[in-house]
């Protein structure tokens, strides 16, 4: 293990592989011990997935292969559709819909076998970075509840990161899906955009939309993403996946992969906690054997002002109906937020649109000198909940995100480390050209193999397990 980047004795933990039922068991444990505190959860399913979890495991035993997610716990974002399960998407607006069918995302989980266990909590309709949710109460971190777990899907990395499951979705359209990962310490990926149907799906901007898988390693995203990608005909940004399997990158390494380390725009303003811990990573996948040069990327300091007017516009054309009949169904904050679309002007949504497309151009020709970019995922420390109106936070945890938002291929939030200063969680972001995310998985899978920050379990996680055991034990005196 390389020296500075081993856990210590006490932080390590280690979970155990345990039978579906098991697991089962234990996740419902963990939820009813942390989640009044933590509300990662909007709906709870796995009390009546057993029979599911028993039927995997006398399957398991005849040696019988039920896919390549057989028996595994898997939530998804309350805005995925789920056939006899409430699907709120966060508002008020959705509060009692019940979808008469799956989400393609959904379908594609239970043929490969997983085991749906719940619907994670988010921003109202997923705009915000905070989860700061008024209709379904507020997530908070699971590695500190005086934190924000990141958003939109702050109920999906939290879920993760406590144990509640081993895989979640969350959806991405700016951040949110890499936001919630960094800040809890675990894996998330924003997939070359078309991979991942997003049919069934509550929009938040058709364009920008793409589902996020979450786990603690990177190896399991990469199964998860490769179970879920493939052309929809129900989905017309859907696309034919046009380059490797991301599991095809678990069987290499970081030696001799080409990587550009952000300077300019990304570090500007970087906490210094954030910064000694991209450096750190940097460093040493420097020592596993990647060329490191130093890049600058034209044009990031515009890519937030461009993000916003084109999601603002399409958020409002999705919510217009609505907007105009049931404004009291919205938060005051998000009301405001989706109205924006409504007063932009049709010229500065074209300047917009074309922004992006040359933008877009010079990414690919920056990922065509190189494999991949790394940078900062987020450039402060996990903020303090600041109570509903998340704006402000939301503006600055997406600064460095926006500029990935707008790339057409894969992003990668990856632990790698925690604040000297907090001791909260801090992320790496790793580009990859589109359909390639088998190469940033060969990155972040060799990165893990030689530290072990992902598998820690988190402070306040630890701390009420640790005093339940106590109670238990005591009582048994």
């Amino acid at each position: 293990m390389t020296p500075g980047i081993a856990a210590t004795d006490e932080q390590r933990t280690r979970r155990r592989p345990l039978g579906c039922e098991a697991a089962l068991m234990e996740a419902q444990r963990r939820v009813e011990l942390l989640d009044g505190e933590l509300r990662s959860f909007i709906t709870w399913t796995g009390a009546t997935a057993l029979d599911q979890a028993r039927d995997h495991d006398a399957a398991a035993s005849r040696g019988e292969w039920l896919g390549p997610l057989a028996g595994v716990l898997v939530a998804v974002k309350d805005n995925i559709a789920t056939s006899g399960v409430r699907t709120t998407s966060g508002s008020r607006l959705f509060e009692h819909f019940v979808p008469r069918q799956d989400a393609t995302v959904v379908r594609r989980l239970q043929r490969a076998g997983a085991v749906l266990v719940g619907k994670c909590n988010m921003a109202e309709l997923a705009w915000g970075a905070t989860t700061q949710n008024v209709a379904f109460g507020s997530c908070r971190n699971a590695w500190d509840p005086r934190r924000i777990p990141g958003g939109s899907s702050g109920g999906s990395g939290v879920a993760v990161a406590a144990g509640f499951c081993q895989m979640a979705l969350g959806t991405d359209t700016g951040a949110s899906t890499r936001i919630p990962a960094s800040v809890n310490g675990v894996v998330g990926l924003r997939p070359t955009l078309g991979r991942i149907s997003n049919a069934g799906i509550t929009p938040v901007s058709p364009s920008q939309d793409t589902v996020g898988p979450m786990a603690q390693s990177v190896a399991d995203v990469a199964r998860l993403t490769a179970v879920l990608s493939g052309w929809d005909p129900e989905d017309p940004f859907s696309l034919r996946p046009d380059g490797p399997s991301p599991v095809e990158g678990l069987l290499g390494s970081a030696d001799g992969l080409r990587i550009g380390v952000v300077e300019g725009y990304f570090i500007e303003g970087l906490d210094a906690g954030v910064a000694q811990c991209f450096t750190e990573a940097s460093r040493l996948l420097e020592r596993l054997g990647a060329r490191l040069t130093k890049v600058e990327v034209p044009g990031a300091e515009e890519a937030g002002e461009h993000w916003t007017r084109i999601v603002s516009a399409e958020g409002a054309a999705v919510h217009r109906a609505d907007i105009e009949t049931r404004p009291e169904m919205f938060s005051p904050d998000v009301l405001a937020r989706i109205s924006e679309g409504l007063s932009g002007s049709r010229a500065e949504l074209a300047e917009s649109l074309l922004w992006r497309a040359n933008y877009r151009t010079t990414l690919m020709r920056l990922l065509g000198e190189i494999d991949l970019l790394v940078a900062p995922t987020i450039g402060t420390d996990v903020p303090f909940i600041e109570g509903y109106d998340s704006r402000g936070q939301t503006r600055e945890l997406g600064r460095l995100t926006y500029p990935w938002a707008l790339h057409r291929g894969p992003t990668m939030s990856l632990p790698v480390g925690f604040h000297p200063d907090s001791g909260m969680p801090v992320g790496l972001a790793i580009v990859a050209a589109p359909w390639q995310e088998a190469t940033a998985v060969r990155a972040g899978a060799d990165y893990q193999r030689h530290t072990e920050w992902h598998r820690i379990e988190p402070t306040y996680v630890k701390k009420v397990l640790s005093t339940r055991q106590t109670a238990v034990r005591d009582s048994e005196q």
